[in-house]
């Protein structure tokens, strides 16, 4: 497909999601875009052909209630700095964060956003595939391009779980670096990958997976999965909008002001300050009580044997 059939192809797919229920001719969406309406005809037929659940009503289309589209220029349109994208959208990749990494290396601004509706290969942390169903989740990567010393790097996790925990709605809580629960249930996993040197961060990828309308059977015997539909009603793409909008602000909280607003943040959404945990290290587990995190984002532990402050590791264990 050509870059001029793809751009296309979305503003007839902006056109019937815009007009909501009452739908829209096709004769009214080849008059705004100046095309034939045989042409809008050929990519309501692509775009159905693709998943998008699209019903004819009168002369015209509209979108069906079981779909939740995402459309990029749509949703571009209400991102505030210094996340503004482009952003892309696709039925299907292999992994959004190796999308997002390639285009990093190739010297893409701040602010590229790329998602699908299923990852192929898409994974969370210590290699685990992240599961979801077609339009159930929210799948995507943000490339960012922080201007803060290595020693830093280890906060951005924390930067992007406050704004997606913000997004998603007061119930929602952070298990240390970078899962999302509400009342226990795993919503939301975030991966953070980097290419750094003594000079700093080249480029960052904040890779997000959110349960939107439903969630899948977790391997992960840590979690129940739960999903926000069950926390609140939302679409996807007005779920999306508002995770880059708190994503954009709390990041340039972080740029400017540095790390005290973003831990103060974390430590009212902190899901185990107080709570017994293990955690598991290259040197072994730890067992001990959650006490916050300190200005580096790294965990600390209080345990038999004195405090310990944690870069990295994985929760296995949490007694709530």
């Amino acid at each position: 497909m050509t870059d001029d059939t793809h751009r296309r192809r979305e503003q007839v797919l902006a056109a019937i999601v815009s007009a909501g229920a009452q739908g829209i001719s096709g004769q009214a969406i080849a008059n705004a875009l100046d095309c034939s309406r045989a042409a809008v005809h050929r990519h309501v037929d692509a775009l159905r052909r693709a998943g998008t659940a699209i019903d004819g009503v009168h002369e015209g289309y509209v979108i069906a209630r079981s779909a939740d589209p995402i459309v990029p220029q749509l949703v571009s349109d209400d991102l505030i700095a210094p996340l503004l994208g482009p952003v892309t959208w696709s039925a299907r990749t292999g992994s959004t964060n190796d999308d997002v990494a390639a285009v990093a290396r190739a010297g893409a601004p701040e602010g590229v956003v790329i998602g699908a509706d299923h990852q192929v290969t898409g994974r969370g942390r210590r290699g685990r595939a992240w599961q979801t169903a077609a339009t159930d989740a929210l799948t995507f990567s943000v490339l960012l391009r922080p201007s803060v010393a290595p020693v830093e790097a280890g906060l951005l996790p924390l930067v992007v779980a406050v704004a997606v925990a913000e997004a998603i709605g007061p119930a929602a809580r952070i298990v240390w670096p970078n899962d999302i629960v509400v009342d226990g249930r795993k919503l939301c996993g975030i991966l953070c990958e980097s290419s750094l040197d003594e000079s700093g961060i080249a480029w960052a990828v904040a890779g997000i997976g959110i349960n939107v309308h439903g969630a899948p059977e977790l391997t992960d015997a840590r979690w129940v999965a739960g999903f926000v539909d069950e926390v609140r009603p939302v679409t996807r793409p007005d779920l999306l909008v508002q995770v880059l909008r708190a994503l954009a602000r709390r990041y340039s909280q972080w740029s400017t002001q540095g790390a005290a607003p973003i831990v103060a943040a974390y430590t009212a959404l902190d899901a185990l300050a107080g709570v017994g945990v293990s955690v598991q290290l290259a040197r072994g587990e730890i067992t001990g009580t959650a006490a916050g995190i300190d200005a580096l984002g790294r965990l600390r532990v209080r345990t038999a044997t004195g405090d310990e402050a944690l870069g990295s590791g994985e929760v296995t264990r949490v007694e709530w």
